[in-house]
């Protein structure tokens, strides 16, 4: 009876130690967040704002309809407590409005994740961070990065 009592209590405290190991996770991937500059009807860019206390990598913002990329900005790495941004410029009037901003990075850990508007937050695989489609902005426009302190940061 003493072996199935700490068997069950081992489990109980291995299942705990997950669970608050993922929400600590997802608290941790919270912080990082995406914005239009601008109105939203006529964006002058894009912003990435990241808030923890390491860089994140492979970082895109998306402009998807219907599930599927029209246009996207590679942002690659934003570093800690920073907040990076691409402006449109002459550009600004071809940025499809009428899409949904979705925000993909991996984080210091190593996983994957894809932020949708409301602050949906979901761990994702490989696959689906490289999804194909759409124009890829950064390169095709020439757009200039810019970088600032966060000011969320401490």
């Amino acid at each position: 009876m003493g072996v199935v009592c700490a068997v069950g209590l081992s489990f109980f405290v291995l299942r705990h130690d997950l669970t608050q190991q993922a929400s600590d996770e997802e608290r941790e991937a919270m912080k990082v967040a995406v914005y239009w500059n601008g109105p939203a009807v006529a964006p002058t860019g894009v912003m990435v704002e990241n808030q923890q206390s390491v860089r994140i990598v492979d970082v895109t913002v998306r402009l998807e309809a219907g599930g599927t990329s029209v246009q996207w900005v590679n942002f690659g790495e934003v570093h800690s407590c920073t907040q990076d941004w691409f402006s449109f410029g002459a550009h600004q009037p071809q940025v499809r409005t009428d899409t949904m901003v979705v925000l993909q990075f991996r984080d210091g850990s190593g996983q994957r994740w894809q932020m949708k508007p409301g602050a949906v937050l979901n761990k994702i695989d490989e696959k689906e961070s490289r999804r194909d489609g759409g124009a890829e902005l950064v390169t095709a426009w020439g757009l200039k990065r810019g970088t600032a302190p966060s000011s969320g940061c401490s």
